[in-house]
């Protein structure tokens, strides 16, 4: 226990906190950051053109913070845009010598140990991304594992490049730029955390959500069975809206996650379908 201890002691990690408009919440996701036990050296704020006050309270409980100015009122969840906010941040914590960088929501409260519990497990390890999940969220398998609150291998992060690409998916697009290079993704049912707000479905996301599967190749049968799940779960409307999204045109397809991307939707199929015969 000791010499774990003292290993963990030496790792090293940065947060990038994308956000806007996040007054009243994000000093607690930050506060929460700190009082973990495995404490980051680094947390960068990237502000989205706030209206509010996020930035001054970012500089008050000591973030660095990156302020961009913003031309649309819209929402970047689910957009190539948010992609460019969380690069900003990436980008000053590129050239340090970090063990991990953690992408963090701005409305998201971490236990104590959740740095600490996710770090023994996949330091050293082929695990090269993970997360814990956000309480009362339901997970389905490896392409689950969440952009808050995830921790990625910086070293190998550098490897493929230290960004997001400005695409559609691009957070399961790491995932599976992580099998395709030999290593692995991983989120634990055991490690939680909590959101201020609760995670939604509504037609833009959906929209969007249809964009994404469409950019990383997923089959016409799983796209269409995952929005037939959406409508079922949610709204109908949601259903049509994240067909409308994949059947899209104008959509850059990822080119080097082509075959993992069927590979892991097999492996994941017939996981589950074990699972239930078992």
């Amino acid at each position: 226990m000791k010499g774990t201890a003292a290993l963990m002691n030496r790792i090293t990690y940065g947060v990038v906190i994308p956000a806007r408009n996040e007054e009243s919440s994000i000093k607690y996701t930050i506060r929460s950051l700190k009082r973990q036990y495995l404490k980051p050296e680094y947390i960068i704020v990237v502000d989205d053109g706030s209206r509010d006050n996020t930035s001054d309270i970012a500089r008050k409980e000591g973030c660095y913070v990156i302020q961009l100015s913003r031309i649309t009122k819209a929402n970047a969840t689910g957009t190539p845009y948010l992609a460019y906010v969380i690069n900003q941040g990436l980008k000053e914590l590129e050239a340090l010598d970090l063990d991990y960088v953690l992408i963090s929501g701005a409305e998201a409260i971490y236990p104590e140990n959740y740095v600490w519990d996710l770090v023994t497990r996949i330091h050293g390890s082929r695990i090269v991304i993970a997360s814990g999940m956000a309480k009362n969220e339901l997970i389905y398998g490896v392409l689950s594992v969440r952009g808050s609150g995830r921790i990625i291998n910086a070293r190998w992060f550098k490897e493929v490049g230290f960004r997001y690409p400005l695409n559609y998916g691009f957070e399961t697009w790491l995932l599976l730029k992580a099998f395709a290079t030999g290593y692995k993704a991983r989120v634990y049912k055991d490690i939680s955390f909590f959101l201020l707000r609760k995670t939604s479905m509504n037609p833009r996301k959906a929209y969007f959500y249809g964009k994404a599967m469409k950019a990383l190749s997923y089959p016409t049968i799983y796209a269409l069975l995952k929005a037939l799940k959406t409508g079922f779960l949610n709204e109908p409307k949601d259903m049509v809206y994240m067909l409308s999204g994949y059947y899209s045109n104008l959509i850059n397809v990822y080119d080097d996650i082509k075959n993992t991307t069927r590979y892991i939707l097999v492996k994941e199929f017939l996981r589950r379908m074990l699972i239930r015969e078992g």
